[in-house]
């Protein structure tokens, strides 16, 4: 006859315990990371863009996004990250385009657009500027414009 062994209350509720404990702590590490106030360096032509996949290497129509647990997502066209913000709805705490008139990045609140006058590498048309640029539409504008299938300049577009 074979005895049949049960394993006490206790040692089961002392291993669901730790095992709690241990997520715990787990889920502290990974959210105590820094969470980057700053843009984030950026690998040229190795990095991929978070909405469409293309390598991330003209740095005059980059962007990044930074959320709240400290990921960075990074985009190779301005058009790319304000498409991810409305099909994402990311829980953001910074947001950079790269100045494409020179070689600086501009936080949500420094930035402007015009209409590129090269082609964008999705196409979308966006060039970011300071917001102070005579003829700059703000990031508001350019997202809702964006939206509606709008260049910059307000002419209707097809989508890339």
């Amino acid at each position: 006859m074979s005895a049949k062994r049960s394993v006490p209350w206790r040692v089961i509720a002392a291993l669901a315990v730790v095992a709690a404990l241990a997520g715990l702590i787990g889920a502290l590490i990974v959210r105590g990371r820094p969470v980057p106030d700053g843009p984030v360096a950026v690998v040229w032509n190795h990095q991929a863009c978070a909405h469409c996949r293309m390598s991330v290497g003209d740095p005059a129509y980059a962007a990044q996004l930074v959320t709240r647990d400290g990921d960075v997502a990074f985009f190779d066209d301005p058009g790319c990250l304000l498409h991810y913000l409305d099909d994402r709805a990311p829980e953001v705490h910074r947001v950079w385009f790269h100045d494409s008139t020179s070689d600086r990045w501009l936080s949500d609140a420094e930035v402007g657009f015009m209409t590129a006058t090269a082609g964008t590498p999705m196409g979308y048309g966006l060039a970011a500027v300071p917001a102070a640029t005579p003829g700059a539409i703000d990031l508001g504008l350019a997202r809702r414009r964006l939206t509606a299938g709008l260049a910059t300049d307000g002419h209707h577009r097809s989508a890339p």
